[in-house]
């Protein structure tokens, strides 16, 4: 018979990395999982754990920012598994950089329009379940990555095959769009 069971860690306690002078400072940093803006969770996500991680990333890491959101946004993931979701980014505690001619949203459609499918947004499944991202702006659509203006998109044919504004002016396409009435010349 196979038995196995852990043997006990004899290793000397792990305190976190921290000088004297920026532990506490990263102390009060870390509890904002104790703030109202989490009190939601508490019941059943206990911060505690959280906090201690959190302590000793950014103490590790020197009190790097981005130590510290890191923690939370693992905190607000858990948190959202239960079902609690929480509002916790803003412009001064850690923002989501967006790309140009985005912002952030806490609630964005996991099927963002694109120049290929326009109305993608809104023909996706509606589900509850949305996700914290970057949303391109009004009259700017999803396009390799960067948000464009619609009007630079291309368009369909009657087989429904996309064609970017690039393509269009191709000698072997041009003659199909001007046939089909997609151009006109």
């Amino acid at each position: 018979v196979l038995c196995c069971s852990c043997l006990p860690d004899s290793r000397e306690d792990d305190d976190p990395p921290c000088t004297a002078e920026n532990k506490e400072f990263i102390e009060r940093q870390c509890n904002v999982l104790k703030s109202d803006k989490f009190k939601a969770c508490h019941s059943l996500v206990n911060p505690d754990d959280f906090i201690e991680v959190c302590i000793y990333d950014m103490c590790q890491y020197d009190g790097m920012k981005s130590a510290l959101c890191d923690i939370v946004q693992v905190y607000v993931d858990t948190c959202k598994s239960h079902g609690i979701t929480i509002k916790w980014r803003n412009s001064t505690f850690c923002p989501l950089p967006c790309p140009s001619h985005s912002h952030y949203k806490d609630c964005v459609s996991p099927c963002p329009s694109t120049c290929s499918n326009i109305f993608a947004s809104s023909l996706c499944e509606k589900t509850e379940d949305c996700i914290e991202g970057c949303e391109c702006d009004n009259n700017y659509v999803l396009s390799k990555g960067f948000c464009v203006p619609v009007s630079s998109c291309g368009c369909r044919d009657d087989d429904d095959n996309y064609y970017s504004v690039s393509s269009l002016w191709s000698k072997s396409l041009t003659p199909k769009l001007v046939k089909i009435g997609l151009l006109s010349i």
